[in-house]
């Protein structure tokens, strides 16, 4: 646990970006530091709404369950806030109709608890949380230009920033730690100033998706608060998400991988839906009232920055979230990532040494943090035709297991709460590759899963109802 120790006098810490990742770090600054700055170039609205620097912002959101806990450890009345707000809370297995490698999940209770709501209201919560912070500040409609280093070209000393309409000017700070985004300039910043910038690890998926929003009746989908119909790789690219939404709304995203997007007028759009693996978004979105127009987005690539493997880095700078890396979104694995990279950075600077020598320990950690999650979209991508990148060795084989890993989570249920606390952050993917869990994977292989029938409301008991298994496969 980070530490709450009494603050260093005279001491300002700029945490640069004002999203997921730079609130949390600042949460987490702020029991260090006599002054914590959060920089954004956006306009930081007190309301929900939407930012330009935030593009991913008007598409489908949902807290995993392991960031979830991450945050509700940074900020203990988040949650509560959330739901009083109007955020869906979902057991992820219960709630959620999940088709994955073709086919369908078991549902029951597994005590795996996410949010499902807009990212505007999870950002603006959050920022009143912050807001409300001793000795943090928030400055906006400010661009940073460059760091500062100090004489001896070892430390970073502060930023240099121009305010929208005025000069600009300097800014010095005892630490600097960049959380502006996949858009992170800090590798030229880095290179400007001499240093080794990071090595980059990238893998081009050309994911593509148009978003919808549409009015919520609670005997949609069954009672369930969402479903999510994925393609089986490599052949099949394209993707159906449909999640509850504050206000009695879903939010509606449907695309692919490779190009194979779907389109923005409502009859392509709807038969873009009937040709998912299965009908469930199809059949919502046909009888459902649409809300809002289509809103495209687009993700070119995987992009993951190596700092832990530079040798020489300034002091006194770091960088986390989407600058450090960024994640297809399909995964839903950022602002959970951002919330946990946190949490490393407080037991980070807590450490007796403090200051010093801070990126040596918290490089290591993020980088540690990150692994599982890349290596879940990493792989998951490369598993589709036309993705490039570096392919590790064995990942042909390590795919072919996983899709074992979905074939047995349609019928076991360890199988499946294992598959989804790997996929919720909450134990690392190797847990799948345990001798147990892959002999329940091959005794798998003798039960063949059933044909998908009409869902109905799972059990709220604290097991598995085994007649229910059975009613909805």
């Amino acid at each position: 646990m980070f530490s709450t120790s009494s603050h260093r006098k005279g001491t300002r810490a700029i945490v640069i970006g004002g999203s997921m990742a730079g609130l949390a770090a600042a949460r987490v600054l702020q029991p260090h530091f006599d002054q914590v700055v959060i920089l954004d170039r956006d306009v930081l609205s007190d309301i929900p709404e939407h930012r330009q620097g935030v593009p991913q912002g008007r598409h489908a959101h949902g807290l995993l369950a392991g960031g979830l806990r991450a945050l509700s450890t940074l900020f203990p009345t988040l949650e509560a806030d959330l739901r009083a707000a109007g955020a869906v809370a979902a057991d992820v297995v219960r709630d959620i109709r999940w088709h994955q490698h073709g086919y369908d999940k078991l549902q029951f209770q597994s005590g795996l608890d996410g949010l499902l709501l807009g990212r505007p209201l999870l950002e603006a919560t959050l920022r009143a949380h912050v807001r409300r912070l001793p000795r943090v500040s928030f400055a906006d409609k400010v661009i940073v230009q460059r760091l500062l280093v100090s004489a001896d070209g070892r430390t970073v000393t502060g930023v240099r920033i121009r305010p929208f309409g005025c000069p600009e000017y300097s800014c010095h700070a005892d630490l600097v730690v960049d959380a502006s985004g996949r858009s992170s300039r800090s590798p030229q910043w880095l290179a400007e100033q001499g240093f080794e910038p990071p090595p980059l690890d990238e893998l081009a998926v050309n994911i593509g998706y148009m978003t919808r929003i549409y009015h919520r009746r609670p005997d949609d989908l069954g009672g369930n608060v969402g479903t999510v119909i994925a393609p089986r790789p490599p052949h099949q690219r394209r993707i159906g998400f449909a999640l509850a939404l504050e206000g009695d709304r879903w939010i509606v995203a449907l695309g692919g991988w490779m190009g194979d997007h779907a389109p923005a007028d409502p009859d392509g759009y709807l038969a873009f839906a009937r040709s998912l693996a299965r009908p469930y978004i199809y059949d919502l979105i046909s009888r459902a009232e649409p809300l809002s127009e289509p809103v495209p987005y687009a993700f070119p690539s995987n992009r993951r920055r190596r700092y832990e493997r530079v040798k020489h880095l300034p002091e006194r700078f770091l960088v986390m979230g989407d600058a450090l890396c960024s994640f297809n979104p399909i995964y839903g694995q950022g602002m959970s990532v951002a919330a946990l990279e946190a949490l490393a950075l407080g037991d980070a600077i807590s450490a007796p040494d403090g200051l010093t020598a801070l990126g040596a320990r918290f490089f290591p950690k993020a980088a540690a943090i990150v692994d599982g999650p890349w290596a879940v979209a990493a792989g998951g991508d490369l598993a589709f035709e036309g993705v490039t990148g570096r392919r590790p060795a064995g990942t042909a084989l390590v795919n072919w297991y996983l899709g074992q890993v979905h074939r047995a989570a349609a019928t076991d249920p360890d199988v499946c709460l294992a598959f989804f606390q790997a996929a919720n952050l909450l134990a690392p993917p190797t847990t799948l590759f345990s001798p147990k869990m892959m002999a329940r994977v091959a005794a798998s292989g003798w039960r063949r899963p059933g044909t998908p029938g009409p869902f109905t409301r799972p059990s709220t008991t604290g097991g598995l109802d085994a007649q229910h298994a059975v009613s909805t496969r």
